[in-house]
Formats: structure tokens, sequence, C-alpha cells
């Protein structure tokens, strides 16, 4: 592999800042869909459409540059905006190229962006392509308070393995380096610098003022190239130029375009694949390269450059260095990685497994390669929960038994025709396994007497729960039908039940810094008896049966492609007994009350409350119920107002 580099200028420079800023990015105010990186050495325009330099066609600022550190930048000697501006990125997947360009505005293939997220000193650029479903591109600029170049980290997550394995991303611009008078479009181009190898940079230097801008990076799995302007990611690996006798040369003149060209192999879904390089400025490409060097950009280590280089010092102008063939010979190794993700799911939990293959191989002194050995390192695992809509059903379990006719509603005197009951609700549900729930409900209710004995009720009623967890916002929106009935023989109530609820589902959940959402719909279909028997007017014991079927309907995630899930439906069906004590007695127009009951499912309820005939027509209820149930405690309190009509 070779690589490219882009410099920047020396730590001493830097040391001489007329200002220091506190924050070098922001998004432009007089400028629609630009954001903008700025000290006092460099002022760079950052497309929100396109996600490369340029804020679009010739408006500037497209990359400028002062040497002295003035915070003075003169637009006639910017970087990219003469001319034509061309300053882009692609990708190359199973041959096909996608690219976006700062000339080719309406021509891009990454154009689902979320535009440009502003940090401190950062600018971060996120967008998928329709054609590639799973799919993503993140650049996170950055420019440091002195920085005399500007770094950029490139994150690409595969949403499917490439058929070849293969995947290509290139990095690419044309250098219009004009800082004096006498500059040109036309400017020298070179590979290389001294000890920085032919891979790892690509200068251009503008032929009058030998002013320099460069490509650079660290990578192992990189190469740089000189072209006649093309967008193909897998282009940027050599030069175009040629010497009398027909060989390639890594230098030449000309209004060419500079770039840099990735390659990772084995590339499977999921798999997140980390580009790091820097565009880099300086008066000359010693400057340029020194500063990049010393602060360490392009994903290097300050102070250091990687064991297969040389020593890099001062040799004169790239181009002069390249003619003379003063690049010297280079040995060493390379590396690369590639971090791996695989999803496993137990008991409400999923676990992301993290697996980094390290690459290494030889480099020799002409650019080649030598076969590459791998080492692998288990990471630590990203975990999350999943089980957010298995909780909301079984607290949507506890809504649906808590929606009953109830024999004990005071509403006045026997009515004639019937009684209605307008009711709303508030619940709140903690639970041991890190979630909490809030419950927000209300309904009305319509009873009619048909006969002394016998009554019958239709109800409905709306609630939403909020269910939050460390990791996840989920919410449930139900509504419940019911249709009761109440028939009274001596001492014996006969209570029934037959009901309906609708129940949306909507879930967004994270695991690390990544994210999935969700939504789904499902249906309860309930029935339940009940037989009362009063021992007296306030002891009455009862018992009764139920079943419930429950479904939910299959769902894809959007999202994180690692962790997505795709979850098949549920069809449940569950029948239980229950046993219970109403303790009951009235005090004039005041009634009081305290219920509790037990199911074969293990769901324990106990409720309180309150009945105050207010008018001969009309009466308030409140009451109080709490339901325990696995690791999930439920509490509710209810408000119900009555009228016999």
């Amino acid at each position: 592999m070779r690589r490219l580099l882009l410099t920047s200028v020396s730590a001493a420079a830097l040391m001489l800042t007329t200002s220091a800023w506190a924050d070098t990015s922001s998004i432009s105010t007089t400028t629609t869909g630009m954001g903008v990186l700025e000290n006092d050495y460099v002022k760079a325009g950052v497309n929100e459409s396109t996600g490369t330099f340029g804020s679009g066609g010739n408006t500037s600022p497209g990359l400028l540059f002062d040497s002295a550190g003035t915070g003075t930048f003169n637009t006639s000697y910017d970087y990219l905006t003469p001319g034509s501006p061309f300053d882009g990125w692609s990708i190359k997947i199973d041959g096909t190229n996608y690219t976006n360009n700062n000339a080719s505005t309406g021509s891009e293939t990454w154009t689902d962006s979320d535009g440009l997220s502003d940090g401190d000193g950062t600018l971060t650029w996120q967008g998928t392509n329709s054609s590639l479903s799973g799919w993503q591109v993140e650049h996170i600029y950055s420019l440091g308070a002195t920085s005399q170049y500007i770094d950029i980290t490139t994150n690409i997550t595969a949403g499917s393995s490439a058929s070849n394995s293969t995947v290509y991303f290139g990095r690419f611009i044309d250098p219009d380096a004009r800082a004096a008078d006498g500059d040109s479009s036309a400017t020298d181009n070179v590979l290389g610098y001294s000890g920085i190898p032919d891979s790892n940079v690509a200068f251009s230097e503008a032929t009058t003022s030998r002013y320099a801008l460069g490509l650079y990076s660290t990578n192992s799995n990189v190469d740089a190239g000189i072209t006649g302007w093309t967008t193909e990611a897998d282009s940027y690996t050599d030069s175009k130029y040629t010497d009398s006798d027909g060989n390639t040369v890594n230098y030449g003149t000309g209004d060419d375009t500079i770039g840099l060209t990735w390659v990772w192999t084995g590339v499977e879904a999921g798999d997140i694949l980390t580009a790091d390089y820097s565009y880099i400025f300086g008066p000359s490409a010693f400057d340029a390269a020194d500063e990049a060097i010393e602060s360490g950009a392009g994903g290097g280590t300050a102070g250091e450059t990687p064991e297969s280089w040389g020593t890099v010092e001062d040799v004169g102008s790239a181009t002069e260095a390249a003619e003379s063939g003063g690049s010297p010979t280079v040995t060493g190794t390379a590396t690369s990685s590639l971090t791996r993700h695989t999803a496993t799911e137990a008991d409400g939990v999923q676990t992301v497994g993290r697996v980094k293959t390290t690459s290494t191989w030889d480099v020799y002194s002409d650019g080649t390669t030598g076969t590459p050995s791998a080492t692998t390192e288990t990471l630590t695992p990203f975990t999350g929960r999943i089980d957010q809509y298995n909780k909301m059903t079984a607290i949507g379990t506890s809504i649906n038994r808590n929606m009953h006719v109830n024999p004990w509603q005071t509403g006045g005197a026997q009515a004639q025709w019937g009684k209605m009951w307008i009711t709303g609700d508030y619940g709140k549900t903690s639970m041991d396994n890190g979630y909490d729930a809030d419950t927000k409900g209300y309904g009305a209710q319509i009873e009619f007497q048909f006969m002394p004995e016998w009554r019958v009720s239709v109800g409905v009623a709306k609630s939403t729960t909020d269910l939050t967890g460390s990791d996840s916002a989920s919410t449930m929106d139900k509504i419940n039908v019911n249709i009761g009935s109440i028939f009274e023989m001596d001492k014996l109530i006969f209570a029934t039940d037959i009901g309906a609820a609708k129940n949306d589902y909507t879930s967004a959940r994270t695991i690390s810094t990544y994210a999935n959402a969700s939504e789904t719909s499902g249906r309860d279909i309930m029935a339940k008896q009940r037989v009362y028997y009063k021992l007296s007017d306030s002891i009455i014991p009862f018992v009764g049966a139920g079943i419930t079927k429950t479904t939910r309907d299959g769902f894809t995630e959007s999202g994180w492609v690692v962790s997505a899930r795709t979850v098949e439906a549920v069809d449940e069906i569950n029948k239980y007994a229950e046993g219970g004590m109403r303790l009951q007695h009235s005090f004039g127009d005041l009634n009081l009350y305290a219920q509790g009951s037990y199911t074969t499912d293990k769901i324990a309820t106990g409720s309180v409350g309150a009945g105050y005939q207010i008018a001969e027509n009309a009466s308030i209820n409140v009451g109080v119920t709490m339901t325990e149930q696995d690791e999930a405690r439920h509490t509710s309190g209810r408000l119900s107002v009555n009228i016999k009509f």
C-alpha cells in the first residue's frame, strides 16, 4: 500500500498566533447549508449537503490559509473556489462508485444527509444512500485553536457484505494553490516528501510562491495519487505523469487533482471502516509536513512518524526533491485494522461482541507490500436491553384486568334507564429491571338496567404508557372496549366481561453510541367471569376465571445494521383463575371499600377507594389500585364521576 499526506505549519509558528479561539466551528448565519471552521491560520467552508469542503460552487470560503497566523484571509487566494471548484469523496462497493462532490450539486449519491452538527471545534456530517440499505457515512472535521491543518475522520458502516469483500474510499481535490501573484490553477503535484512515503502524502505546490496544500494520512491501508479529475474511489493509487522514457514518475505540473485511496478486504455487514487523514497547509511542503508530524495529524502520534517511515528533513520544495530523487529508501512494516461486530441475545439483553483484527505487512522501498499477517483482539462488548415490548405488554395486562364491570359503583337511586361513568386514570410502574413507566388514561362507561336483577354496560377507554430505561424510551398507546353484564340472584352476583384492546407500540433504544428504532401493533381479546357471594353487606368473597388472547405483529428495527433486530409475531393465549375478598361499608352518603385478589398466573391486586353521593343522581368515586406482577409494581389512581339518566 502507498500513503498520502496533508501539510501544516511548524509547532513554533503555532505559538505566535495572535488570538486563541475557544471554539473553531460554527454553522454559517450568512450562507445557507454551510458550516465554517476558522482559527487564525485556517478558514474553511464545509458543505452541509455533500459533506465536502466548499460552500457550493465558487462561494467562499472554500479553503483559505494565512501563514502569518493573523486571521487575515484573502478570498482571491482560496485553494478551492477559483475556476471549477472540485472537492469530493467516493466509496466503491462491488465495483459501483458512489460519490459526492462540491462541484456537482444535484448529482450526489449520498443524499440522505442529517446535515451538520456543530461540536467544540468539530463539524460532523452524516449521510446514507437510498441505493445502499444500511450503509452509513460519517465525516468528522476538526480544527484545533492553533492548528495549521484540518483533521478528518471518516467512518463507514457496512450495511451488507461486499460480494467481492473489498471496499474502497477515496478523498480528492483540485488544488488551486494561489498565494501570490504568478500562481495559477496549474500546480506542481508530488507524491511523497523526504521520509514520508509516496503512499501517504500528495502535495500540490504553487508554481511561484511554493505554498503547499497536501492530503496526508498515517494509515497503512492508504495510497496517494495524482489524476486528471477522476472521482473513482480506487483511482488515487499512482501518478499520471511519465518521464521522457515513458516511465511513471511521482511529480509533474498541471491543473490536476490529488487524492488518497483506502482499501479494506473481507468486509461484512456491520463492519465499521475508518479512514484518518488531514488537509495540511504551509508556506512550504516541509513546513506543512513537519507541523503534521509534530501535531499527530492524519491519525498519527504527535512528534512521531510510523516505524516504516524514514526521517523527515527539509529537502526543499517537494518538486525539487522528487526531481532529484531525494526521497530516501524506506523499509519497514505497515498495519491496518478492522473491527467486526456480532450481535447475540439472551434473557432480554442484546450483546454486541467486538473483535478487532489488525493486519501487518512488510513495506518495501519501491512502495510494494508483502503478504499480510493478522492478529485479533477481543474488545469489551456493547450491551443493551431489548425487552421493551414485553414489559409494556405486561403493563397492558394489568390495565386489561382492571377494565371490568363493577357491581358496586354508586350513582344515586336505582336508575330508571341507566348510568354513565366518566373516568380519569394515572398510573406509575416501578420495576426491578431498570425500567419505570407512567400511564395516563381516561374513559367512559354506560350501564343500562333491563330488569331489577340484570344490568348491561358498554365502555371505552384510552391510555398511554411511557416506558423509560437507561438505554431506551418506549410508548404503548392502548384503546380498550368492553361489554359487561351484572346479574344478581339472592346472595350471588355474577359479573361477566368481554373486551378487546388495540395496542400501538413504538420504541427507540441505544446500545453504546448506536441507535435502533421500531414500531408495531398488537391486539388483546379478553373474557372474564367473577362470582361474588355476599356473606353480609360488608363482607363479600369472590372467585373468577378468565382467558386472554394476545397478539403482536412482527417488526424489523431501523438504525445500526449490526444491532437491528427482526422479531417474529407474537400469538399467545393465557388462562387463569382468581380468588379474592371485598370489604365495604356505608356511612350515609359515603361508601368505603377495600378489595384484594390473586390469580394463578401470579398477579396480586389490591385496591381501596370511596364513593360519595353528591346529588340524587350523581356521585364521585376515587380509588387506588396496586398490582404486583413478576418484577413490576403498578400503582394507579382513578377518579370517576357517575351520573344517572
